[in-house]
């Protein structure tokens, strides 16, 4: 299974540097999982992340179980590129980051 890493700093998420995007191809994979290193800020909260299409069609927002990780549906792997975003709740407070596009060309982006 592939995993890919992102990093989520206060209200923005990014890919993580460390981790290779290339060979991402639309349609080719069905199972890959999307990780993430979190902020402070985030502590404590619960936390979903929620997939688009890049012609912005919403997929099922996936819980992250351990905090951490989830699938990203394999709708949003079958197109040439999505999108991501991180939400979460703590209490009474709502925090969400950025929507991040990752290309799937089969190159680094």
């Amino acid at each position: 299974m592939r995993i890919l890493e992102f990093i989520v700093n206060n209200k923005s998420i990014i890919r993580d540097p460390d981790c290779d995007f290339s060979g991402l191809f639309p349609g080719t994979e069905k199972c890959i999982m999307a990780h993430f290193s979190f902020s402070e800020e985030w502590k404590n909260s619960i936390k979903v992340a929620a997939f688009w299409s890049i012609l912005g069609a919403e997929y099922e927002p996936q819980e992250l179980k351990d905090g951490k990780s989830c699938m990203i549906p394999a709708e949003a792997l079958a197109r040439p590129a999505f999108k991501v975003q991180i939400l979460g709740k703590k209490g009474r407070s709502v925090i969400s980051t950025n929507k991040l596009t990752v290309y799937q060309g089969g190159g680094k982006r």
